[in-house]
């Protein structure tokens, strides 16, 4: 199963060139798939009497850094995602060749917004959906048409407690979608405390209910109280993190829908080596009709021995059989 693991990095860069080239840095050697930011601009976002109207200026850089840094993630080989929230960043965002932004779970109504985006080049749309009604997350599906979706899942709780994320939310969404939206996927954003045990299982979790897009978020150093670091991990556990997430998705692995469950060749050498083979359970003489009773099962070493009865009943013996022998089906007609 192919995963994608976020370094959700926020409002966390707080407006610095040099902390957002770190995080970038910090996301790339951690592992992350892709790395995402907050392209904020105050006027888009809030009116002037907002409370953190002041934190949201702050945020914002000109458009010189943007490209340095998309310049950077390149290089590095991790997407660079961002956070839109009005016209001025989408079109920003579609400057620098982004092929995914997200759309935040504030602006899930802003149906206004949602039709920018779905009228650009952008490729992908993830749709935060934290805090979302399913009609409001059924809304924002119809506007994006045929653009690939995903669906994330999970909430700021600065932290959020644990038994609150209704991991099972990820498993009644991906049901709903099936039949519905082919285009669209399920993701989760992890909120919980850093020292949380369950940092690496909430999101294990979620992958066993069915997301393939985790959100997790980064800092630098929690010990700097950069913004958002309430939920974040420091670089060396958000690589414990991407290393233990992908060693899940290779683990859950995929099924096939055939009899043998697309079983891998590993498990197709223990079915040989354990499985019992037809043996006979006593003489048979040339030309007896055999049945069940004729035979039993034991583990042999003959190659090719049979490891069911079913296609031997009714037919007859081609020669003598001592007691005690595996079976082949060259042995009857």
């Amino acid at each position: 199963m192919s995963i994608e693991i976020i370094a959700e990095n926020a409002q966390g860069f707080e407006g610095s060139p040099s902390l957002t080239m770190q995080l970038l840095r910090a996301a790339a050697a951690a592992g992350a798939s892709a790395a995402k930011y907050q392209l904020v601009y105050a006027d888009e976002l809030a009116t002037p009497d907002y409370e953190y109207y002041e934190m949201n200026k702050d945020l914002e850089m000109p458009d010189e850094v943007w490209k340095e840094l998309r310049d950077y993630a390149d290089s590095l080989d991790v997407e660079l995602i961002f956070d839109i929230f009005g016209n001025r960043s989408l079109k920003l965002a579609e400057s620098l060749g982004s092929k995914t932004v997200m759309l935040h779970a504030t602006d899930i109504t802003n149906i206004p917004l949602l039709n920018l985006v779905s009228l650009g080049p952008i490729e992908r749309v993830i749709l935060g959906a934290g805090g979302a009604h399913l009609r409001e997350i059924e809304n924002a599906l119809k506007v994006f048409g045929n653009k690939k979706v995903c669906v994330m899942l999970g909430y700021q709780g600065y932290p959020t407690p644990d038994e609150h994320n209704q991991i099972s939310r990820v498993a009644y969404l991906r049901n709903w979608l099936e039949g519905r939206y082919e285009n669209v996927t399920v993701g989760f954003s992890d909120h919980s405390l850093p020292d949380s045990e369950l940092v690496t299982s909430l999101s294990a979790m979620a992958l066993g209910a069915g997301a393939s897009s985790f959100e997790k978020h980064l800092t630098i150093a929690q010990v700097m109280k950069y913004e958002d670091y309430e939920s974040a991990i420091n670089p060396d556990q958000f690589a414990t993190y991407v290393e233990s997430l992908t060693a899940c998705s290779k683990a859950f692995g995929s099924t096939s829908v055939s009899s043998d469950f697309g079983m891998s060749a590993s498990e197709v050498g223990y079915r040989k080596m354990i499985r019992r083979n037809v043996v006979t359970s006593a003489f048979i003489k040339a030309e007896t009709t055999v049945s069940e009773q004729n035979f039993s099962f034991k583990r042999s070493s003959l190659n090719g021995a049979l490891t069911s009865v079913q296609d031997l009943l009714g037919k007859k013996a081609v020669n003598d059989i001592d007691a005690n022998q595996p079976v082949t089906l060259n042995d009857f007609k």
